[in-house]
């Protein structure tokens, strides 16, 4: 594919098998090509846990656990403890945090960019995909079970899976394009 086919291509799309797996190999190859993004003062700050087979069960569990404790509905844990077995992958895309306000900020922004060099890689390798995300109460439990320290932040929670359906292509706007010459 070109790479505008690519780009017009990706679709958020959850219609996948969550039982045919994804190859270990193909997921290695698409955290790859997420490491090259820019990266304005290469600190390379972005981190990766994978997550396939019954680490996405015990991944919700964990989840729900504390949200059960923090007294959500129990219609909310149920769907915390059942919603990433939904694809058969589950990446979660870290930044490694700084100290310093504009180089945190440049950082996030550069782990944005190669979570979506990972996503344009998966739709050119056939996969559907969909950038989700943790509520913000519940990103030390996401830690703690990534095995990451408290000075990572998550910037994407990113299902992988093959496609069971086409998803709908959704209108974009005219973008606003100021011109100065």
């Amino acid at each position: 594919m070109v790479v505008d086919q690519v780009i017009r291509a990706r679709r958020t799309n959850l219609q996948v098998d969550p039982d045919e797996e994804v190859p270990d190999e193909l997921v290695a190859h698409l955290v790859d090509l997420a490491t090259w993004a820019p990266n304005h003062k290469r600190t390379w700050p972005w981190r990766f846990t994978v997550l396939s087979g019954d680490a996405r069960w015990r991944f919700g569990e964990a989840l729900g656990a504390v949200a059960a404790a923090d007294g959500a509905p129990d219609e909310k844990v149920a769907k915390l403890r059942s919603k990433y077995g939904r694809s058969p992958v589950v990446l979660l895309a870290w930044v490694r945090g700084d100290g310093d306000a504009v180089r945190r900020r440049e950082d996030r922004d550069a782990t944005a960019a190669a979570v979506q060099n990972l996503l344009l890689g998966a739709t050119a390798f056939g996969l559907a995909s969909y950038w989700g995300s943790v509520p913000d109460a519940l990103w030390d439990a996401a830690r703690r079970f990534a095995g990451v320290d408290d000075d990572h932040d998550l910037v994407a929670l990113v299902y992988l899976g093959w496609p069971r359906g086409l998803a709908a292509t959704p209108p974009r706007p005219v973008p606003e394009i100021t011109w100065l010459a």
